[in-house]
């Protein structure tokens, strides 16, 4: 009898995106090893202490191995691929290497992007806003006629046998043929058609996705569920008590208040939403941003054309709002402070703030990243003039941010301590990393590794 054969990592995947996951786990079944898998409830994994420890990043899809953890889809689905290098899953030679690397990237720019944004509404993870999905339905076509075109000349993506771009685009084009794809919609595509049902009625497919059934009419949008919609504009029944409450704790302290906060800012000991599912839903607004603006690009728009989009800007004003109702673990003012107007002009806006230099950031990542793909690389993108503004922008942005969001303390303190808001400080944390890592990878591309590049 043979010995039971060790598992090489345990996959860690969001049920309602099991797509993702399952480009490993296929992989996995070509090449013949174990892989465990769990699934990861966004509301109550995402804060413990221990997934935070060993994925900085919190990205999921995650694979956790020995050595440690690798993210995203297609760098899990390259690694199993890489596990074997007696099989052909990831080409016989560089070239095909090559080739297999070009459909995966397609298959995340080109088809993932539109695909999801046409989907995910149907399967009730995202808000479904019709221009959005109309413009994505005629990329998805785009994508398809390219697949179209490379099929009628090989069996499979990049020849006569079948590679980890096949598997990795089958299991994106799983959730349109299930869900959107009708007959009607696929009667262009005969060759896409035949070769993703061979590929599904081959046994390691089957292992992991079951029997695929293609769709006859296609699904409409559903209510977004619960895990994944944003709270309600206000608990008007808690908000009204914490109001009658306040007015006892604090009679003089309330018309300095309402004086200095804003409209759309709650009262200081407002209610706020369970933190777990104000994040998924601020992730999920926030990829439908991405989403959008890789669409935008692919129109030809840029920079303030992009940000000045209608829809953009109602899915910023989405995001800025869910922030701003996240628990961020600020403490109230104290109420006989010296300086209340000071205190709360300097904790107003830091939501706001905070969402700017974020998708700033963002910004600055997505351009980078379509320079490097034009031929760009280190100096040369970083004195390109958008970039430059974009940075400009964002030290502005950080200027203006709270630079504590402290408490002030009771007056009869001789020097007052300042406790950092939790979440301004997260945010500056995050944002402070991301800068590091993009340093790194810019210096990398000048040609400094390891120590050099610390140094």
């Amino acid at each position: 009898m043979a010995p039971a054969q060790s598992s090489i990592g345990t996959l860690h995947y969001i049920e309602q995106t099991v797509y993702k996951a399952e480009k490993a786990l296929v992989a996995a079944k070509f090449n013949g090893l174990v892989l465990n898998k769990k699934t990861f409830d966004a509301q109550k994994d995402a804060k413990k202490p221990d997934f935070l420890a060993k994925n900085p990043t919190g990205k999921v899809p995650f694979l956790e191995t020995d050595m440690g953890c690798i993210f995203t889809s297609n760098a899990i689905a390259r690694y199993v691929a890489r596990c074997r290098a007696d099989t052909a899953l990831y080409g016989k030679c560089f070239d095909d290497e090559s080739q297999i690397d070009t459909w995966m990237e397609f298959c995340t720019q080109e088809l993932e992007v539109p695909l999801m944004t046409w989907v995910y509404p149907v399967l009730g993870l995202m808000e479904d806003i019709p221009k959005a999905t109309s413009d994505a339905q005629a990329d998805v076509k785009k994508a398809l006629t390219a697949l179209e075109n490379q099929l009628k000349s090989t069996e499979y993506l990049i020849g006569e046998f079948l590679s980890l771009a096949d598997i990795t685009l089958v299991c994106a084009l799983r959730e349109g043929f299930s869900q959107v794809f009708d007959p009607a919609f696929r009667k262009p595509y005969p060759k896409v058609c035949a070769w993703f049902e061979r590929c599904c009625s081959m046994p390691q497919f089957q292992a992991v996705l079951g029997k695929v059934a293609l769709c006859t009419v296609a699904g409409k949008p559903k209510p977004v569920i619960a895990a994944f919609a944003p709270p309600a504009r206000g608990d008007a029944k808690q908000d009204k008590g914490k109001k009658d409450a306040e007015p006892k704790a604090q009679p003089k302290a309330q018309p300095k208040a309402k004086a200095v906060v804003c409209g759309k800012a709650p009262a200081p000991a407002r209610a706020s939403a369970p933190s777990g599912e104000t994040e998924a839903q601020i992730q999920a607004v926030g990829d439908q941003i991405r989403t959008l603006k890789e669409k935008l690009k692919g129109e030809g728009l840029s920079g303030k054309k992009i940000n000045d989009h209608e829809e953009v800007k109602k899915l910023v004003a989405q995001l800025q709002e869910l922030k701003a109702q996240a628990p961020a673990g600020d403490a109230a003012p104290a109420p006989a402070t010296p300086a209340p107007q000071a205190a709360a002009n300097g904790a107003v806006g830091g939501g706001d703030v905070e969402a700017e230099i974020k998708a700033v950031g963002d910004e600055i990542r997505v351009l980078k990243e379509k320079l490097k793909g034009e031929g760009l690389s280190g100096k040369k993108i970083n004195d390109h003039a958008e970039v430059k503004r974009l940075v400009a922008k964002l030290q502005d942005l950080k200027a203006q941010a709270p630079a504590g969001g402290a408490a002030p303390a009771a007056p009869a303190a001789p020097s007052p301590a300042a406790a950092p808001a939790g979440g301004d400080l997260e945010a500056q944390i995050k944002a402070v990393g991301d800068e590091i890592r993009v340093l790194k990878e810019k210096l990398k591309g000048e040609g400094l590794s390891g120590k050099k590049i610390n140094d």
